[in-house]
């Protein structure tokens, strides 16, 4: 794998002899298809092409995904020798927020945020079967707390345990006031990849993170509505709109009077057609509302 690659959601570049920067911008997945994915194999080949560096910068963008290769990754951060800042863009949910615990220190924008919850999982199989896979859950949330409480020790275990059962999205004050972040940056702008199936296991995402896809970036502050414009209403010439009438009553009396014409000659000379009543214009009377 070159070093220097700068295209996809997974780049790995040596920004000097001593810096690195590894961009990890889609799902976290247990083997890497395509390059809006990151995997453990992926991201431990990484640090082997880096060699030796001084400082990494890991700048997470993702909606998280695999535990287990989550916390493979996590692991290999957290032991590595180089010093290496996680810089959250612009979202890092589920396991994507413990990787980010791995780092040395943890970076956000104003306007990025952080999402945690409790892994889940789709099981079928007896009553014993599901309930060792709800045991196998159990031990997994553990892990992903530890992570917290490795980052901040002082954390309030009540309530990281209350925001995990929840699904809790955290602002990057909040983030910082919960001691999940060392520091708060300006807000820059913000790219992510979320599959469809990827975003319907979130519960509560806010709309500015739904529909994250390679072709629809999402802006760095959103536009709110425009209001539609209605139709300016115009005032009605009543003068107009008489003569008009006029005009189609004249027209209907000629017609009247020809059709009357026509049929005297067909009847008999005892017994003439009466002479049609003539209309009164009554202007905008002649309407039934």
């Amino acid at each position: 794998m070159q070093v220097d690659k700068s295209k996809g959601f997974f780049n790995v570049k040596k920004t000097s002899p001593t810096s690195a920067s590894i961009d990890m911008y889609g799902e976290i997945v247990d083997e890497r298809m395509n390059d809006i994915e990151t995997s453990a194999t992926s991201f431990n080949q990484a640090l082997k092409d880096l060699g030796d560096v001084e400082n990494i910068t890991l700048n997470i963008n993702s909606p998280g995904g695999s535990v287990f290769s989550g916390i493979a990754i996590y692991n290999m951060i957290k032991s590595h020798k180089s010093h290496i800042t996680a810089n959250v863009q612009g979202l890092a949910a589920s396991i994507a927020t413990v990787i980010a615990m791995g780092a040395d220190k943890v970076v956000m924008p104003s306007n990025s945020m952080m999402m945690i919850h409790n892994a889940w999982t789709i099981a079928m199989g007896n009553a014993n079967d599901l309930r060792k896979q709800a045991d196998d859950l159990d031990k997994i949330n553990s892990t992903v707390f530890n992570s917290y409480v490795a980052k901040n020790p002082d954390i309030d275990h009540a309530l990281l345990q209350k925001m995990l059962d929840e699904e809790t999205w955290l602002s990057a004050e909040e983030c910082k006031n919960l001691g999940l972040i060392d520091e708060i940056q300006n807000a820059t702008p913000i790219a992510a990849k979320i599959s469809p199936e990827m975003e319907a296991q979130f519960k509560n995402m806010p709309n500015k993170f739904k529909h994250y896809n390679a072709d629809n970036l999402p802006q760095e502050q959103d536009t709110p509505p425009q209001e539609e414009k209605k139709p300016e209403e115009k005032d009605i010439d009543l003068k107009v709109v008489n003569d008009k009438l006029d005009d189609i009553f004249t027209l209907l009396k000629d017609v009247a009077k020809s059709v009357v014409k026509d049929d005297s000659k067909q009847e008999h000379e005892d017994n003439p057609p009466k002479p049609p009543e003539q209309p009164q214009n009554k202007k905008f009377n002649r309407f039934t509302f």
